[in-house]
């Protein structure tokens, strides 16, 4: 059986739906967590996007392991959404154009410092913002310790995003979107705060344009 990939989507049944005649575009998404969640829905979406918009593709980037990354890369990010409606039905999805892992740190810190990156979606569940249990960032978990105290490589998402934060105040570059998709309330205030109060106990005035421009 051959794996999916751009060469071969010519060659598949008309009944699924697939990207081939999309033209090539860039990255406006990045985001952290490309787990089933994010492929069956964010990364759906997007999908009918970049039908009419090729610069929304995205860059996935897994912090931890690079299982599922490394299996996008090898079918030239294509894969195989099942939907299971009144009307079953299977769809290629294409959007992902960039497959980082752990080790390719300057690479991601490049991507969010990029003018053409508008966006940062996260899905690492709930645990994965190192909140403590009144909803506030949790300044003694150990991910966070770490990236306080200076390393050039984030362990947790809220670093990875203040860091990249940083590098478009220092660049003079509009911030991109910070947009947190788990299941979470206030999602949104909450990663909003939880920069904020990261950023104060590094830059204090990188927290003050955190809170003003982001």
């Amino acid at each position: 059986m051959n794996r999916l990939s751009f060469a071969n989507l010519s060659t598949l049944p008309a009944s699924i739906q697939s990207p081939e005649a999309r033209s090539a575009g860039g990255v406006g998404i990045v985001h952290f967590g490309p787990g089933a969640f994010h492929r069956a829905h964010q990364a759906a979406y997007v999908d009918d996007l970049l039908t009419h918009d090729p610069r929304w593709g995205i860059a996935a980037v897994s912090m931890r392991t690079r299982g599922t990354i490394d299996a996008l890369a090898e079918q030239d990010g294509f894969y195989t959404l099942a939907i299971r409606d009144a009307d079953p039905s299977l769809r290629v999805i294409g959007t992902h154009r960039r497959f980082l892992g752990p080790e390719d740190a300057a690479q991601t810190h490049a991507l969010l410092a990029d003018p053409a990156v508008a966006l940062v979606t996260t899905t690492v569940t709930e645990k994965g913002y190192c909140l403590a249990g009144d909803g506030t960032l949790d300044m003694g978990h150990p991910d966070i310790v770490h990236d306080l105290a200076g390393t050039t490589v984030p362990r947790s998402v809220v670093g990875w995003i203040v860091a990249g934060l940083a590098a478009r105040r220092a660049g003079d570059i509009a911030p991109f979107v910070p947009m947190p998709c788990d299941n979470l309330a206030s999602n949104g205030a909450k990663l909003h705060a939880a920069l904020v109060a990261f950023a104060t106990r590094t830059d204090s005035s990188l927290a003050d344009w955190i809170a003003g421009k982001v």
